[in-house]
């Protein structure tokens, strides 16, 4: 159950999230099972809208994970406060397989590693993103590790010649 001050502070990012984002989707969250008081969908037209939105109410970005999906990827970020009240809120944006967002790292410069991650991990590649290359995989990977479709490489059969 929120406290008084978390409702206050949950009525008011509803109201500027919905300025924000008119496409989006604004549902509260169940605290208790997701971890989240609130929970938006949004466009991918509507990511950078919706971290200024959140930078605005003193929201730090907690982290940023992608989801495969047959068709298409999801993109998870995960926003946090603790200047009025705890608030946790998770915003889910959908995109094309073939899509490039746009960065938020002008927003949230420590987007800049978690969006690195993504491209490592994923291969969604952020358009405007001012460092986007590998990570913790080799630079000449030619694969993407948490991708549905990933399966043996040139670098896992060579593993396999070593190690078998």
């Amino acid at each position: 159950m929120p406290t008084a001050g978390q409702k206050k502070l949950l009525e008011k990012l509803k109201n500027s999230l919905t300025k924000a984002l008119p496409e989006g989707q604004i549902t509260s969250g169940d605290y208790a099972r997701t971890g989240c008081h609130l929970e938006v969908r949004a466009s991918v037209v509507g990511m950078r809208r919706m971290a200024q939105a959140m930078k605005e109410k003193r929201f730090h970005l907690e982290t940023i994970t992608a989801v495969d999906f047959p068709d298409s990827f999801e993109l998870v970020y995960l926003y946090s406060t603790y200047y009025d009240a705890i608030c946790r809120v998770i915003a889910r944006i959908r995109i094309s397989k073939d899509a490039s967002p746009h960065t938020v790292s002008a927003i949230y410069p420590g987007a800049i590693w978690l969006e690195r991650e993504i491209y490592d991990f994923f291969g969604i590649r952020f358009q405007d993103h001012p460092d986007l290359r590998r990570i913790l995989n080799p630079d000449d990977a030619d694969y993407f590790p948490l991708l549905k479709t990933f399966g043996k490489t040139k670098l896992t059969e060579e593993i396999d010649d070593i190690l078998c």
